[in-house]
């Protein structure tokens, strides 16, 4: 198969059977893929969550989760690339209940034994050439319109010439995820999609406002802002959030035609003293700093600022 962005494409291949996932990765192999294999789900979903594959094949049957329950994890994941698509292989014949149970999942493909190799990867490639479509035109701006703001393409686009520089002066680096929260003032009332829309702007506004001449502020979701902070320690990102709060706390009030609402920040951080000693890349930070957000985001809490540090191990 050819790579439709004329690189290695590369494959996730969970399966619990060592003959059955040996069989797998040679198939892929034949097809030009590199594969890396999971011998169990919960392995299959963290190696998933990190990114870097262009097709996920997995078995119905794995050990510690199933293949559909890996499918409906990542699907409600808000930081999966939902681009990446995802096969579930039955090792019996397949029902309709199965089939839709898969669908529902969030399963690209399903099929069983024996598969028809040539019909999957048909399949298969149709589905990579349109994420490519799909990641073409998404890097083609590095600007969103409606914010002013970077995207994530921008974002990552200027984190590589940032971390270069980072990593040979040995700096600290800090990358902040950030989302609103839109309280009325008075009990019983609810903040609304308007409400939520005004407080991200409000947000996105005063960040530009506040920001240092060094600091890269992207959108990377409909509510979600993200800033990479250069010289910037754990210290230094819970000061800055402090900074930020205090600052939107102000414009809201001076604010006219809002209503009695508050906005609170809901944040998540990461940072390291010295990028170059923690061997990881401005991706990963970014990365990290969302998963934080995610979590602060599922508890509910309002106030929240948490570290990736401090994220409870999964």
């Amino acid at each position: 198969m050819t790579s439709p962005n004329a690189r290695e494409l590369a494959a996730l291949v969970g399966c619990g059977d060592e003959w059955m996932c040996r069989s797998l990765e040679t198939v892929f192999a034949e097809r030009g893929f590199s594969v890396t294999r999971a011998v169990s789900g919960k392995q299959a979903l963290k190696l998933a969550r990190r990114g870097g594959f262009d097709v996920l094949m997995l078995d119905e049957r794995m050990d510690d989760l199933s293949g559909l329950e890996v499918c409906i994890a990542l699907r409600d994941d808000p930081l999966f690339d939902h681009a990446t698509p995802i096969v579930i292989l039955s090792q019996s014949h397949t029902t309709l209940p199965s089939r839709y149970a898969a669908y529902a999942a969030g399963a690209w493909e399903y099929c069983h034994q024996p598969v028809d190799f040539d019909a999957l990867f048909l399949k298969i490639g149709t589905f990579l050439r349109a994420r490519q479509e799909l990641a073409a035109s998404q890097s083609t701006s590095l600007i969103d319109p409606s914010s002013g703001l970077l995207t994530t393409f921008g974002l990552q686009h200027l984190a590589e010439q940032l971390g270069a520089r980072a990593v040979r002066n040995h700096e600290a680096f800090a990358c902040l995820a950030f989302s609103p929260d839109e309280q009325p003032a008075e009990p019983g009332q609810r903040s609304t999609g308007e409400d939520e829309a005004g407080a991200f702007d409000d947000i996105a506004h005063m960040v530009l406002d506040q920001r240092r001449k060094s600091d890269v502020i992207a959108k990377t979701g409909e509510l979600r802002l993200a800033i990479l902070a250069p010289d910037t320690d754990a210290a230094g990102a819970r000061l800055l959030v402090a900074r930020l709060q205090r600052e939107l706390d102000t414009s809201t009030k001076s604010t006219a035609g809002r209503g009695p609402r508050s906005t609170r920040l809901r944040a998540g951080y990461c940072a390291v003293s010295d990028l170059a000693a923690a061997n990881l890349d401005l991706g990963e930070l970014v990365h990290r700093a969302e998963r934080a957000l995610a979590h602060v985001l599922a508890t509910g809490e309002r106030d929240s600022v948490v570290s990736f540090d401090e994220l409870p191990v999964s």
